[in-house]
């Protein structure tokens, strides 16, 4: 793409007490990118999708959004995290309240959106993933397909630049897996940023311009998916494939 990047990570370190989460990790992400993070369990995927928007501190390195180091002391917190949607395996919605209630809280709390405009735009986000016919329903109402597509629905409603999915279909059942992967795919094709965690490599083959293989807490390898798929370049790569691609 050769744009400007819109994420940066310069020699970043995490520890966990002794343990090291992650080790010298440096990444550009560019405006439109789809980065796909896979790896064994354990291997800081997910430490570093929460490092980018402070979700975990970090030790040591820089972490610059739109060219601001996001440890600055003057940065709004709230403001960084409003451009990054961010998307978790467990959905966390608030179970008391309804599909279109989980949408329009933030835009209203935190935009000062009106009831009238936070639930316009609830409606046609929860219309975009799907499941407008829902909105009334409670997250106890929704299969785990459809709980995971209202928190995309509530990640989308402030306008990101940026969303980040931690492993968004690892808690659901098979045959509901696809329909948050189609909202992804779409999101992807209409030219969202996005980083991702997972373990779906039929969508890392389909959506990814860059394929991320981490072990360890370091990022071992680095390719588009045609390569990383056909050709891995490390034997620890090609083990982990090997194990998880069907033949």
């Amino acid at each position: 793409m050769g744009g400007q990047p819109v994420i940066v990570m310069e020699g970043v370190y995490k520890y966990f007490g002794d343990f090291a989460a992650l080790t010298n990790i440096s990444l550009n992400i560019e405006k439109g990118q789809k980065l796909v993070l896979v790896g064994p369990s354990g291997s800081g995927k997910s430490t570093l999708l929460r490092a980018i928007n402070r979700l975990e501190t970090i030790d040591h390195g820089r972490i610059l959004v739109d060219g601001q180091d996001i440890y600055d002391p003057g940065i709004n917190l709230n403001q960084l995290r409003t451009r990054m949607g961010m998307v978790f395996q467990g959905f966390n919605l608030f179970r008391h309240k309804t599909a279109l209630e989980n949408v329009t809280m933030a835009p209203r709390k935190v935009l000062k959106m009106s009831a009238k405009e936070a639930d316009r735009r609830g409606l046609d986000l929860l219309h975009k993933v799907g499941i407008a016919d829902k909105a009334a329903n409670y997250p106890a109402q929704l299969s785990g397909g459809q709980q995971q597509r209202v928190a995309i629905a509530r990640a989308l409603v402030m306008n990101p630049d940026i969303m980040l999915f931690d492993e968004p279909t690892s808690a659901l059942d098979p045959e509901v897996t696809h329909e948050v992967l189609d909202v992804m795919v779409a999101l992807a094709r209409e030219g969202m940023t996005m980083a991702v965690v997972t373990h779906e490599m039929g969508f890392a083959r389909q959506v990814a311009d860059r394929v991320i293989f981490m072990d360890q807490g370091q990022i071992i390898e680095e390719a588009p998916p045609a390569l990383f798929f056909e050709n891995p370049r490390s034997d620890r790569t090609r083990t982990f494939l090997r194990q998880i691609l069907p033949f």
